[in-house]
């Protein structure tokens, strides 16, 4: 028995064991291609993977990321062939991750959240193979969460992840009630034109999200629509890019209302907004995720969203 450095000459193996258990139905993660699975696993500067090996033959592996700039570690996936499991190969793995991390001495902690560069797309269970594009931490259900509560590893959050299947989707009548309401104040929502409307900086400094604010820049830049609540020409508030992805899910990057406009219900009809004009634009769903204590999900909740699985973001520290 023996753990090393997993090697292009490991990857078949360590291909054959994530397909093996994806079939299975112990993991909910969509299938990849071997190159995908390549990009993710095989050892480079940023990703540290290690495989478990019995007479040649690979049982289990372990792989995630260190990125020096962010003075982050970040563990990706830990996958031990079921026939092997319960004789503390996982634990092992585990271990000889944990030691790579702390020989690098700029670490403080191993982090299993959804921050992590390394992202796997996952089934929504109950559904026509219909995906979301990350997983935001550990399954509480899993066998996984108990595993690393018991290596010491701790919640620092909880994530829900929501799903909605769009066939039916329309407005409620409140919500139209609603939209007139705003009208009576002069906002409107509409689609962000440069050209037309102003705020858009000062908008995203008042929410303090440079996550948002990169992620409508690029939008704005590849002339993808996004959404606005806008007041003569202001903009307060922001939704989308509209972007329906190959499996046919509705995109979603966030919402944010400046602070001097909430508590108008802005936010609901934006969101509202942006679910119905992904449904015209052929959505057949959407997904997304966020924190247990989010104001933001009684948002998603009023549109019918319901939450699928429930993930802890969870941490080790290790010096």
């Amino acid at each position: 028995m023996a753990i090393r450095e997993l090697s292009l000459f490991d990857i078949d193996q360590a291909f054959t064991l994530w397909n093996t258990l994806i079939k299975s139905g112990d993991v909910l993660y969509k299938p990849i291609t071997k190159e995908k699975f390549i990009t993710y696993f095989l050892p480079n500067t940023e990703i540290s993977s290690w495989c478990f090996i019995e007479d040649e033959k690979l049982i289990g592996f372990i792989s995630g990321v260190m990125i020096p700039e962010r003075q982050k570690a970040y563990l990706s996936m830990i996958m031990v062939d079921p026939k092997y499991q319960r004789k503390h190969i996982g634990k092992k793995l585990l271990l000889e991750f944990e030691s790579r991390v702390k020989q690098e001495k700029i670490y403080s902690s191993i982090d299993i959240v959804f921050f992590n560069p390394v992202q796997f797309e996952w089934i929504i269970p109950n559904t026509f193979n219909h995906d979301h594009p990350n997983t935001p931490g550990v399954d509480i259900k899993s066998a996984a969460y108990l595993f690393f509560k018991h290596e010491g590893y701790h919640d620092f959050a909880i994530q829900n992840s929501y799903y909605k299947d769009l066939k039916d989707y329309q407005f409620e009548p409140e919500m139209n009630t609603l939209i007139q309401d705003l009208q009576s104040k002069h906002i409107q929502i509409t689609y962000y034109d440069s050209k037309k409307h102003t705020g858009f900086n000062e908008l995203f400094e008042d929410l303090k999200n440079p996550y948002w604010k990169d992620e409508i820049t690029k939008a704005v830049t590849h002339h993808e629509p996004v959404l606005i609540a806008e007041q003569h020409g202001e903009i307060l508030g922001f939704t989308g890019p509209l972007r329906v992805q190959p499996s046919l899910r509705g995109y979603f990057a966030g919402i944010g209302v400046h602070s001097k406009t909430r508590g108008l219900g802005v936010g609901k009809v934006l969101f509202a907004s942006l679910v119905f004009e992904l449904k015209q634009q052929g959505a057949h769903y959407m997904t997304l995720f966020t924190g247990e204590t989010n104001p933001a999900r009684k948002i998603y909740e009023r549109e019918g969203f319901k939450i699928v699985k429930t993930w802890a973001d969870m941490r080790k520290e290790i010096l």
